[in-house]
């Protein structure tokens, strides 16, 4: 094993899983099917916050980008902006910056209209771009998967019952330009929601992920990009607006620009702690912000991984309840 980063705790371990296993896993996601995996869409976005980061009521195409980032989950780079400013007559005066004028003489359904169909053909604009499937070991019952499941609950040495009530992988493929903006795994607990694994799946309520781990394994060899880059890992501080308007969000552009850059390699895991210990309980405690992470841009050929977090909250007794067993699926 060895340590990638302190900060936050990155570790690696080669040839975790053999070629055979990585090959059955990605048979079994295989056989299962495989999904799109969801961001969120124009047209689903309902809550538009227009981002006037030195508020002069004017948004210059930096912030007019944040905006639409931000609402949309869409990226865009100056290029596209004003090719919407064209096609839709915004910026009136040429200047690149819309005014609150030009903004509310536009029609927000022309907006989203344009976005829709704007990333219908160029879906590497989303924050996301992937294929996924979920292999749950108690409802597969394969035998190298348990063997892969038992692996991965002995190398993170945490109560067998957060495994057990939540045994499942996410095993992802990412094609030509797939990729993974920066992000976190987990919530904050400053989030007032409470943790989606705590809830029925299907229940409609909004949720937040609590995974205090991340084990990511690489199921092949990528013949062109695709490595996982944590944008600021080891930084003495992060300030997340100046992060954001820097554009390094987008791992598709800037992933040879993350503090660590961890390069694809079929067999190899590699495992983070998403949230620090609480001092005073020993239990979970806040978001380590650090852990900000994507997935880079596959340049050439495609990138499967398998993810598997531990999910827990701040709530110990019902993470350790043998009897606490939301039904998802």
């Amino acid at each position: 094993m060895m340590t990638l980063s302190m900060k936050p705790q990155v570790l690696e371990i080669k040839h975790f899983l053999t070629d055979e296993e990585c090959d059955h896993m990605i048979r079994l996601a295989e056989k299962d099917g495989m999904f799109d995996s969801v961001t969120n869409t124009p047209t689903k976005s309902t809550n538009v916050k227009i981002m006037d980061m030195n508020r002069d009521t004017v948004l210059n195409l930096r912030e007019f980008i944040l905006t639409i980032e931000n609402s949309f989950d869409i990226y865009l780079d100056e290029d596209d902006m004003l090719k919407m400013y064209s096609d839709l007559g915004m910026d009136t005066n040429g200047d690149t910056d819309i005014s609150r004028k030009e903004l509310h003489s536009q029609d927000p359904k022309s907006v989203i209209d344009w976005l829709t169909e704007y990333v219908a053909k160029r879906p590497h604009k989303k924050s996301r771009m992937s294929r996924q499937s979920w292999l749950y070991p108690s409802k597969i019952r394969d035998k190298i998967l348990d063997e892969i499941q038992e692996r991965v609950i002995s190398l993170v040495g945490l109560p067998r019952i957060l495994m057990d009530k939540n045994d499942e992988f996410q095993v992802v493929q990412y094609g030509p330009k797939g990729h993974y903006h920066a992000h976190w795994d987990s919530g904050s607990w400053t989030e007032s929601y409470p943790c989606c694994h705590h809830l029925k799946t299907g229940s409609g309520q909004r949720c937040k992920s609590c995974r205090f781990m991340t084990v990511l394994l690489y199921l092949n060899e990528v013949e062109g990009g695709g490595a996982t880059a944590f944008p600021i890992a080891n930084n003495e501080t992060f300030d997340e607006h100046s992060f954001r308007m820097s554009g390094k969000i987008n791992l598709h552009r800037h992933c040879e620009e993350a503090n660590l850059v961890v390069p694809a390699k079929k067999g190899k895991a590699i495992i983070w702690y998403n949230h620090h210990l609480d001092p005073t309980t020993g239990w979970v405690g806040e978001l380590d912000s650090f852990t900000l992470h994507g997935g880079c841009g596959v340049t050439s050929g495609h990138k499967w991984i398998a993810n598997k977090w531990i999910l827990v909250s701040d709530d110990r007794d019902k993470d350790l309840d043998p009897n606490f067993r939301p039904n998802r699926t």
